[in-house]
């Protein structure tokens, strides 16, 4: 089963998935003019100790297949990232 989103990525943390215990891989393209920045809880941010792991504008992808729980992401400036999640079963 696949879901494939597109998720306005704020300033303020967003999260783009929800735990998903039957996920298999999930993927970030960012085509946007922004850096996203992707974590794993709410504190992520753009700088500093919680900086999340980069997904460089005009065409980044961040790919995991092991991480089940929520995703979110922050940018500097307003942006669009496309998520594409498949999970097993039905």
């Amino acid at each position: 089963m696949g879901l494939v989103v597109t998720v306005t990525v704020r300033t303020t943390p967003t999260r783009l998935l929800v735990r998903n215990d039957r996920r298999v891989v999930y993927t970030i393209l960012n085509e946007g003019d922004y850096d996203v920045y992707v974590g794993f809880d709410k504190n992520i941010s753009t700088t500093g100790s919680s900086k999340g792991i980069k997904v460089s504008a005009h065409g980044g992808v961040w790919s995991d297949e092991y991480h089940k729980g929520d995703v979110w992401a922050i940018a500097s400036t307003e942006t669009e990232v496309t998520v594409v999640e498949t999970s097993e079963g039905g």
